[in-house]
């Protein structure tokens, strides 16, 4: 019989949480155990009698916190990013989850149709025009840096699959289109205009103003232009989102017809196929608890990370728990019945200095043995101390769960995974830090409330 979950001396003194309850209380726990038990008779062990359980008083109403946690941190190589609605650009550098670089892919369609005078006409300038989604991670003081690249491999999805992932990659010309330096405020300013090549901007011109196949035929466009590339540029040390939607981002074309007066006009190349657009995401874990989280190694015991394990979805980064001996709390008594379980969360505290930086949102789901996330199990509340960060925790409950990998055989054992819910963690840099349990505070921990009877 194992009993390392807890220590003989935690267990008395927890016995006697119910002894310094009211009479009334533990009557009314007695009652409701007695009915539980009835109920129970047809499962009941050899030799147990129930007659006698209020009589003898041998039944309490215990909680525990000291059920052992093991914890690990996941790599997932591919994590969808298309068709999020957002593009991701720039560079954020972080002590505990590396350096990490963001490029966004998508493409472009050609205007309808539109009529140039072949006289009198003239080209101005190409310009990409970006809006701005309003995060960012880093400084937004400090000025901002793009390049814009022509891609020049059809962007596609592989066969079989529905989604371009945080590694997909598409072929580019070696020379940017353009480039932009300066400062963004991402909550104010409206749009970001960079300006494009004039050779690329005449050839569009021109093939406009004489209706050339390639620009007027639907499809044949996608094949002269596949589409383009944002990455950041040298010196940028934030990272910003900007509106991925055909009414939001567009190349513009400028020009100019001599009539009476000269008149300046503009045509618009939409973005096109939503769910093409994608967010190309490397990360360098040098220097950090998680640099030997490289090629094959795909999962770190926290013993190995200082004894904290991380989440950040859009890395492919998430926490695994697992709880190796509650199957041994039935061993406690003749009767043992799981009336709740409690697992709380904490950020690791000095990880962060705000709520903006940890997940709005965490989802705990279940997870079997080779790191495949079978189900959800719910979200965490997330409660804040705006004040001080001690007290900002989420908590989930997991009675159902832990009542049933009590039973689970080998093939059915599941484990526990933090990660940000559906796509919510794949827009931003937001992480979680967690400590385990040799951490002096601030560490994860689950209570367990059960009846026992001896």
């Amino acid at each position: 019989m194992n009993y390392e979950f807890f220590s003989r001396k935690r267990m008395r003194r927890e016995q006697r949480f119910v002894s310094r309850k009211g009479a009334k209380q533990q009557s009314s726990i007695r009652y409701l155990l007695l009915l539980w038990l009835m109920g129970a008779v047809a499962c009941q062990k050899t030799g147990f009698s129930y007659d006698n359980v209020i009589d003898n008083k041998e039944t309490d109403y215990i909680l525990t916190d000291t059920l052992s946690v093991a914890m690990k941190t996941l790599q997932y190589d591919s994590v969808p990013t298309s068709g999020s609605g957002l593009l991701l650009i720039g560079n954020q550098s972080d002590p505990y989850l590396g350096a990490v670089t963001a490029n966004s892919y998508f493409q472009v369609i050609q205007p309808a149709a539109i009529d140039i005078p072949v006289n009198g006409s003239g080209y101005d300038s190409l310009r990409l025009i970006l809006r701005p989604g309003g995060y960012i991670a880093g400084d937004s003081l400090q000025p901002q840096s793009l390049q814009v690249y022509r891609v020049t491999q059809k962007i596609q999805f592989a066969q079989t699959f529905y989604s371009l992932y945080n590694n997909s990659n598409f072929a580019t010309e070696s020379t940017p289109l353009g480039s932009f330096t300066g400062i963004i405020r991402p909550k104010t300013d409206k749009t970001v205009s960079v300006t494009l090549s004039d050779v690329l901007g005449r050839q569009f011109f021109t093939m406009l103003r004489d209706k050339s196949p390639d620009i007027t035929a639907g499809p044949n466009f996608l094949d002269f232009f596949r589409g383009l590339k944002i990455t950041p540029g040298p010196g940028n040390a934030s990272l910003m989102t900007y509106l991925a939607q055909d009414t939001a981002l567009t190349m513009r074309l400028y020009y100019h017809v001599n009539e009476i007066v000269t008149t300046a006009k503009y045509v618009d190349f939409k973005m096109s196929a939503p769910e093409l657009q994608f967010n190309q995401i490397t990360a360098n874990r040098s220097g950090t608890p998680l640099e030997k989280l490289v090629g094959p190694v795909k999962e770190l015991p926290s013993a190995a990370t200082g004894n904290m394990t991380f989440v950040q979805s859009l890395t492919g980064v998430g926490t695994r728990i697992d709880l190796p001996y509650l199957k041994n709390m039935q061993q406690l008594g003749q009767f043992f019945k799981i009336m709740k379980v409690v697992l709380t969360v904490y950020p690791a505290s000095g990880t962060f200095s705000n709520s903006s930086q940890i997940p709005a949102n965490l989802a705990l789901c279940q997870i079997d043995k080779a790191n495949n996330v079978t189900d959800t199990i719910g979200y965490g509340s997330l409660t804040i101390d705006n004040q001080y960060n001690e007290n900002t925790y989420y908590s989930y409950d997991i009675t159902n769960y832990c009542n049933t990998q009590l039973t689970a055989d080998n093939i059915a054992a599941r484990g526990l995974y933090l990660t940000t819910p559906g796509g919510a963690g794949r827009n931003s840099l937001d992480r979680l830090v967690v400590n385990d349990q040799q951490s002096p505070k601030k560490k994860i921990k689950v209570q367990v409330y059960y009846l026992l009877y001896k």
